[in-house]
C-alpha cells in the first residue's frame, strides 16, 4: 500500500525507470499524445523516452506541454527531454522565453547573491536551453541581436551560465554590444554584469570597475564586486573606496569578494609550488604526476 508522500509524488508525476520502461516498445507517434494525457505519470514516462530517442518530431508538442505543465516531475521530465534533443529544440525553444511562469527577474534585487557558482535562471525556458550547452550560443547571441526585450532578458542568464561552466568565451563582445544598446535597462545591465564573471580579462575587469565607480545605484554595484571576486587575480584599489559604501550590502560583498580573491590567489600559488616541485625531481619521479 502506497504511503501518503508516495501517493503525493505521484500525483506530481513522479514514476520509477520500471514505470518508465513499460513505454519503450511504443513508437514516437503513440508517444507524442501521451504528452498531453490526463495521467501525469503518462506525461512523464512519455516524456522520459521521447527524450531518450532524442525524437525531433516531439520538439513542437513538448515545448507546448512545458508551457502548460502543472506537474513537477512531468515538467522536470519534459525540459530534460528537450535538453537531451539538444540543437534542433533551439529555433522553436526561443520563442517561449520569458513566457513560462512568472518568476522571471521584474526588478533588480533587493540583496546579495552570496555564493560563488553560476545562479541558475529563473525562467524555465532558459534553464532547459543551460541543458543543451554551448553549442547554441551562437544562437542565444542572435537574440540578443534580434530577439524582443523579454527573449534578451532571459537570453542573457542563460548566455552566462552556459559561458560560465562551459568556459566559452564566443558571447563577450555581443554582451559587450548589449551593453550600450540597452545602456537605459537597469535589469538587462545588471544581468550583463553577472554574466560577465564567465569572462576574465582586462576588458570584462574595466567595464565592472567603471559601473562601480560611477553607479548610483547599490544592486549595479555589488553585483559588479561579485563579478569581479571571480575574475580578478588581484584585489583592486577600487574596492578600498566601496569598503566604505554607504550600502551594507555593496560593503558586504566587497569584503566577500576580496576573500575570494585571496583563496584564489592562494590556490594559483600552491599549483605553481607544486609544478615547481615536479620541475625540480629526477625523471623517475615526474612520471608518478604523469
Amino acid at each position: 500500500m502506497k504511503n501518503k508522500s508516495q501517493a503525493a509524488k505521484e500525483k506530481r508525476g513522479f514514476t520509477t525507470e520500471l514505470e518508465n520502461n513499460l513505454f519503450i516498445n511504443k513508437s514516437d507517434i503513440e508517444l507524442i499524445p501521451l504528452l498531453e494525457s490526463n495521467d501525469p505519470k503518462e506525461r512523464t514516462s512519455s516524456a522520459t523516452i521521447l527524450g531518450q530517442r532524442r525524437s525531433e518530431k516531439a520538439i513542437s508538442t513538448l515545448c507546448e506541454q512545458l508551457k502548460n505543465e502543472k506537474a513537477l516531475y512531468s515538467k522536470i521530465a519534459i525540459s530534460e527531454a528537450l535538453g537531451q534533443i539538444g540543437k534542433p529544440a533551439i529555433k522553436r525553444l526561443v520563442k517561449y522565453l520569458g513566457e513560462i511562469g512568472n518568476n522571471q527577474h521584474k526588478t533588480l534585487p533587493n540583496k546579495i547573491f552570496n555564493k560563488w557558482s553560476y545562479p541558475l535562471p529563473r525562467d524555465i525556458t532558459a534553464r532547459t536551453i543551460c541543458k543543451i550547452g554551448d553549442s547554441i550560443l551562437v544562437d542565444l547571441n542572435n537574440i540578443l541581436v534580434n530577439g524582443n526585450k523579454k527573449q534578451v532578458y532571459e537570453a542573457i542568464d542563460a548566455i552566462g551560465y552556459i559561458s560560465f561552466y562551459c568556459e566559452n568565451k564566443i558571447s563577450f563582445e555581443i554582451l559587450e554590444k548589449s551593453l550600450q544598446k540597452y545602456s537605459d535597462d537597469e535589469i538587462i545591465k545588471w544581468k550583463i554584469m553577472r554574466a560577465l564573471s564567465a569572462f576574465p580579462g582586462e576588458k570584462s575587469e574595466t567595464i565592472l570597475l567603471d559601473i562601480l565607480e560611477t553607479s548610483k545605484k547599490p544592486e549595479l554595484k555589488w553585483e559588479a564586486v561579485r563579478s569581479l571576486g571571480l575574475i580578478c587575480k588581484e584585489v583592486p584599489k577600487e574596492f578600498l573606496i566601496a569598503k566604505n559604501d554607504k550600502n551594507d550590502n555593496v560593503k558586504k560583498m566587497v569584503f566577500l569578494a576580496i576573500d575570494k580573491i585571496g583563496s584564489n590567489k592562494k590556490f594559483l600559488n600552491r599549483l605553481r609550488h607544486e609544478e615547481e616541485a615536479i620541475y625540480n625531481i629526477g625523471d623517475d619521479e615526474k612520471r608518478k604526476y604523469v
